[in-house]
């Protein structure tokens, strides 16, 4: 701890793949350093990792899931994922992975030296079509802080596009403090090291 700089955290930890049906154990290793800087709303990260998913298993993935979501013959308008009794339609598990992923950026940005962050729910997807061929879609995730057990909305916008950096758009209601919202771009790939992320 530097009372001038803030609080630095070095840690190592694995990876593993996020759906638990890959069956799949740990991925890769990652170091990072973490610094919380004093009246910074975001920590600076620097993350180094080895060994992770390839590039061309990747791809394919990325690729499957943009295939269901485009052959989806009206837009999505969805509430509660998951579902009061914590179930997750497999349709609708691509949908949660990449909310999740967008979730990521705003717990992120938020998170603080004592302040951390879980997505519990989503009340509501609805997916926009668009021209370019992008994923589209608003939807309004709970996430739990678990410090002071707050449950806080935050709408959010995303769009992807296989191969693109990730763009997140988002608004978060407060429950306790001032409303913030903000704008990040961020890359759907796990790259092998991220520099100031």
């Amino acid at each position: 701890v530097d009372p001038k700089k803030g609080c630095e955290v070095d840690l190592v930890f694995s990876t593993e793949h996020y759906n638990p049906e890959e069956g799949e154990e740990h991925l890769g290793k990652c170091s990072a350093r973490v610094l919380f800087k004093n009246h910074k709303s975001r920590p600076a990260i620097n993350v180094t990792c080895t060994q992770l998913i390839e590039q061309i298993k990747r791809q394919k993935e990325d690729g499957l899931l943009y295939k269901q979501m485009k052959q989806l013959r009206n837009p999505l308008n969805i509430v509660s994922i998951p579902d009061s009794h914590g179930h997750i339609d497999p349709s609708l598990r691509p949908i949660w992975n990449l909310a999740f992923l967008g979730s990521s950026y705003v717990m992120w940005k938020k998170t603080t030296q004592f302040l951390h962050y879980y997505l519990v729910q989503l009340s509501s997807v609805k997916q926009w079509k668009t021209n370019d061929g992008a994923i589209d879609f608003d939807y309004t995730a709970l996430l739990h802080e678990f410090s002071t057990q707050e449950i806080i909305p935050c709408r959010i916008h995303l769009v992807w596009y296989p191969g693109k950096p990730l763009k997140v758009k988002y608004h978060c209601q407060e429950l306790q403090a001032p409303e913030a919202s903000g704008t990040e771009e961020g890359s759907a790939m796990p790259p092998t090291k991220l520099s100031n992320f």
